[in-house]
């Protein structure tokens, strides 16, 4: 029998298409074995997706309505919010293309790739996997009530409708669909126990996988359009149980379930099929009154930089009756407020909370904390020359293989397709520090960051899920560390990352006191704040500068001389005028008066929070002249990051990564917004978070 050697199909994909939700979605055929491909592929890079099963036959309708593709063959589509994608060799493309290296089931070796491609082709191909879709609907369809159970299972109301009082007629269109013939079912048979025959001889020598040691695409293919034939009850789609089928079917399935190869897709479930993210967790579409509030954000956000200037120019210190809250707007008021860190601190904002999240860090206690200047002269250390230069190197490359990717598509989600992945992989790379999956990783980000800095009613439930995310990622942290204890101890070399380098240092005499619990705790603190503030920031630059038209020119030339100095000044403007967060808050426990460089003095009454607006600060003209201005050759002290003693430790890493990101974006051909909500700042957002940012190129 001979076995094709061609590659995967070229990507199916349509450019002509809208897209606005936070979440992909997968139209795809309930009972269909390549959809279980392309979904075993997604869930193992942990893609959250709305699973949207049809029933057999009625799949058809849908996969057109997003496709324009008539007929069989064209399922399943992944639909996100800058890129369609249809046909399983497709979104295995796809999603190789953008995995990490563990999560890749094509080898790179030519003669591997080729072994594993072989197989693919064999069981994807007319001789096993179209015998497979015959054999089940010749089993299932004589029997009317087997089959509707089946086919109705997860798909929508109206599809359970029609095979519950039209039967007859999906049986006929089954049929013709598949020119089935259901005399035809030990036939079918006889075919399909040689494809098992062949994998019995491949595992005969006792290798794990169909090629060797590792999983491959070979492997998912086989055990996923092998599944209806031994029902594994793992499978991701729509499969029946073994006693929920006729006799006939039943004695088949045992019979091949005893094979060599029925044992192997059965473990393969077991073992390897990775657990879909539920249903339960994909986030739900905004309403039509969050929606309205969104635009009314997007619009009002336009003009912010005018209340900025009022603010610092009517109300130097404005103080809110009857609430211990003061706002501190001229810059050289805030100047003075947020140096005298002794007497306006942080410490009762964010100490309690970043204790309660496992992660007790530096930057949450105050100078009088003899701990404060230990550890983070400790963290100062780890720091090494040329690092900004990696950072730059490695954002640089990682973003231009993204767009690489998309360019073929005419759209880039600069938030989830770019911001998120280069962030993510940063942490990883320099940092260190991973999660079970990215997908957790950026949960356990957002609700730790959320609740250390955004929850400001103490919400219980952003409360108990940055509790869970601490304890999950302590957890996680600390086997790390310990895991790369062992490898030093066995002799391998650990790579050098900032995680690395503590546990290094750690090792040296007198640096006992920086124990494990410490090492999670800094890394944990210094990590917080890089995914939702450095993504946000860049979609807050960009929006500003596709706000600008004639500044957005200049900003796109920059982009492509490759002058980043010059790109950062860029960013600072937008984010002054944009800000990804409008100040910090101090606390001050005794009675204090602020002076400046005026003749007045202000009072902050004894046990006030104080609100150091530093947007505001930026638009004093006598520390930003002509503030009105968008001037990206500005030579200012800029406060996008804070000020002074807690000022963002990861100011200079955001000189580098927010110019390299804002500039990948400018240098695409002909680059703009996409029309609707997701072309906005805030159009598709999760709470201040913005969760997609679209533009189209040429």
């Amino acid at each position: 029998m001979p076995i094709p050697t061609n590659e995967l199909n070229p990507i199916n994909f349509k450019k002509d298409f809208r897209y606005a939700k936070t979440t992909p979605t997968f139209v795809n055929n309930n009972i269909g074995v390549s959809d279980e491909i392309a979904r075993w592929v997604l869930d193992k890079n942990a893609i959250a997706y709305i699973d949207e099963q049809h029933a057999p036959h009625l799949y058809k309708k849908a996969v057109k309505k997003w496709t324009g593709k008539k007929g069989i063959g064209y399922n399943p589509v992944l639909i996100m919010t800058d890129a369609l994608i249809y046909t399983t060799d497709s979104i295995i493309q796809f999603a190789e293309q953008r995995s990490l290296p563990e999560n890749k089931f094509i080898p790179e070796d030519p003669d591997k790739r080729k072994e594993v491609l072989d197989l693919y082709h064999l069981f994807t191909g007319e001789f096993f996997e179209e015998k497979v879709t015959r054999y089940v609907y010749t089993r299932l369809i004589p029997d009317k009530k087997y089959a509707r159970a089946l086919f109705k299972q997860n798909v929508p109301l109206k599809e359970k409708l029609i095979y519950k009082v039209g039967y007859s007629f999906m049986k006929s269109a089954l049929n013709k669909d598949f020119n089935l013939n259901v005399n035809m079912s030990n036939e079918h048979l006889t075919e399909l126990r040689k494809v098992f025959a062949q994998v019995d001889v491949l595992l005969n020598d006792g290798r794990k996988y169909l090629t060797g040691a590792t999983l491959t695409l070979a492997d998912i293919a086989f055990a996923a359009i092998g599944a209806p034939l031994v029902l594994p009850e793992e499978y991701g789609g729509a499969v029946s149980k073994i006693s929920e089928i006729s006799d006939e079917y039943r004695k088949d399935v045992n019979e091949l379930r005893a094979t060599n190869a029925g044992q192997f897709i059965l473990r393969l479930y077991q073992d390897d099929r990775p657990m879909m993210i539920p249903q339960s967790e994909i986030p739900k579409a905004p309403g039509l009154v969050k929606r309205s509030i969104q635009r009314m954000v997007i619009s009002s956000k336009k003009k912010q930089y005018k209340l900025f200037y009022f603010l610092q120019r009517r109300y130097p210190v404005l103080k809110l009756p009857f609430i211990k809250l003061a706002f501190v707007n001229r810059n050289d008021l805030l100047v003075e407020l947020l140096e005298r860190d002794k007497d306006f601190t942080v410490e009762e904002i964010n100490s309690k909370k970043m204790a309660d999240q496992k992660g007790a860090f530096f930057l949450g206690w105050d100078k009088m904390n003899p701990q404060f200047d230990r550890e983070r002269n400790f963290v100062r250390k780890a720091v090494k020359e040329g690092d900004l230069k990696l950072i730059q190197t490695f954002v640089r490359t990682t973003a231009e293989k993204i767009i690489k990717n998309a360019a073929g598509y005419g759209k880039l989600d600069v938030v989830e397709s770019l911001n998120k992945v280069v962030f993510v992989r940063l942490i990883r790379y320099y940092f260190g520090a991973s999660a079970p999956t990215e997908r957790i990783m950026k949960l356990w980000l957002r609700a730790l960051f959320y609740d250390l800095f955004l929850n400001f009613t103490n919400n219980k439930v952003k409360f108990n899920l940055a509790l869970k995310a601490g304890i999950e990622r302590r957890d996680y942290l600390l086997q790390l560390i310990k895991d790369r204890k062992q490898d030093l101890k066995n002799g391998k070399p650990l790579a050098d990352n900032m995680l690395n380098r503590f546990i290094l240092m750690q090792q040296e005499p007198g640096n006992e006191w920086f124990d494990d619990e410490k090492i999670q705790r800094n890394i944990g603190g210094i990590i917080t704040g890089i995914l939702e503030t450095s993504s946000k920031a860049v979609v807050l630059v960009l929006d500003e500068l596709f706000n600008r038209p004639e500044i957005l020119k200049g900003a796109i030339e920059t982009a492509k001389s490759g002058d980043m100095k010059k790109m950062y000044g860029y960013v600072c403007e937008g984010l002054r005028f944009n800000p990804a967060q409008p100040g910090v808050i101090r606390f001050n426990e005794t009675q204090q008066i602020l002076t400046g460089k005026g003749q007045k003095n202000y009072t902050i009454k004894a046990k006030t929070k104080t609100f150091a607006l530093t947007s505001a600060a930026m638009f004093d003209p006598a520390a930003f002249p002509d503030p009105k201005v968008f001037n990206p050759e500005r030579d200012a002290v800029y406060m996008n990051y804070g000020y002074a003693l807690h000022e963002c430790y990861g100011k200079y890493i955001n000189t580098v990564t927010l110019s390299e990101l804002v500039a990948a974006v400018l240098r695409l051909k002909n680059v703009r917004r996409e029309e609707g909500s997701t072309g906005r700042g805030t159009g598709l957002a999760e709470g201040p978070f913005p969760h997609n940012f679209v533009v189209r190129f040429d």
